[in-house]
């Protein structure tokens, strides 16, 4: 089975002649499904543009959303079209509604959105403001209080997803696969989060990571030795990857706005 990935695809930023090539990029590259690891458009088009890819590409498309999906909307009233668009349209998997899935004999997918934690890094002294606390009504409210009450947002959805991860894999390796794929948005491991071809300083981790992500993989990955975990991710628009454990790879795509890519096929 191969399985075409791309992240940071950025849909909203292209015209329909643009998304038409790019859709026919996908499939020139004769895949079996897509893999998208966040920020497909924002959120009043997000649904939209998948379902025009959909219709194009008529192939499964497993995804999870990154925090450009959630812009221009609210984290509630996004999920709830994730999960309307999962039930009804035949080819779209939002992982956290969708659940698990076998893409072939021995081989899983799971998947997360993942929010940036502020874990990692100096969150207290770093000079960085994405536009996430402006353009997210939920990130907005706690902004308009505090740093401190913005960074126990993050953390709080962080959390959330992470221990939902950690849910799906504990049932996923009760099957005993030789292999599990894990979507999620932001990097788990400082060690992936490059930044214009470097190594993200302290001023960019807090945004750049989920420490909570990384925490439930790395426990995971430990007490299954047997089981190889692939994870990809996005969000830095910067290529990286780590292998902090042996049966552990996780990979960041990198992205560029205006130029949707398939970053990789992926064979299994």
């Amino acid at each position: 089975m191969k399985l075409a990935w791309s992240t940071d695809i950025h849909l909203n930023f292209l015209d329909g002649d643009a998304r038409e090539n790019f859709y026919q990029h996908i499939l020139k590259k004769n895949c079996d499904a897509l893999l998208i690891s966040g920020d497909i458009a924002e959120a009043p088009s997000t649904a939209d543009l998948l379902q025009e890819m959909a219709r194009q590409i008529k192939k499964p498309i497993y995804f999870v959303l990154g925090n450009h999906d959630y812009y221009r909307g609210n984290i509630h009233a996004v999920h709830q079209q994730m999960r309307k668009i999962t039930k009804e349209e035949e080819l779209l998997f939002w992982l956290p509604a969708a659940g698990a899935q076998a893409l072939s004999k021995g081989v899983m997918l799971v998947g997360q959105d993942g929010w940036a934690d502020g874990r990692l890094g100096d969150y207290v002294n770093s000079r960085v403001e994405l536009n996430d606390s402006h353009m997210i009504v939920d990130l907005l409210q706690e902004r308009i209080v505090g740093k401190y009450q913005l960074l126990e947002k993050m953390r709080q959805l962080a959390d959330v997803d992470a221990m939902q991860l950690k849910s799906d894999l504990l049932q996923v390796v009760n099957q005993h696969p030789k292999k599990i794929i894990v979507l999620t948005h932001v990097p788990p491991f400082k060690e992936a989060c490059m930044h214009k071809g470097k190594k993200s300083d302290d001023d960019w981790l807090p945004y750049f990571s989920s420490k909570a992500t990384g925490d439930v993989l790395m426990q995971v990955a430990k007490d299954n030795a047997s089981i190889d975990f692939l994870v990809l991710c996005g969000h830095t628009h910067s290529e990286g990857h780590c292998q902090p454990l042996a049966n552990l790879m996780v990979k960041v795509g990198k992205a560029e706005y205006c130029q949707p890519a398939v970053q990789e096929v992926v064979v299994v």
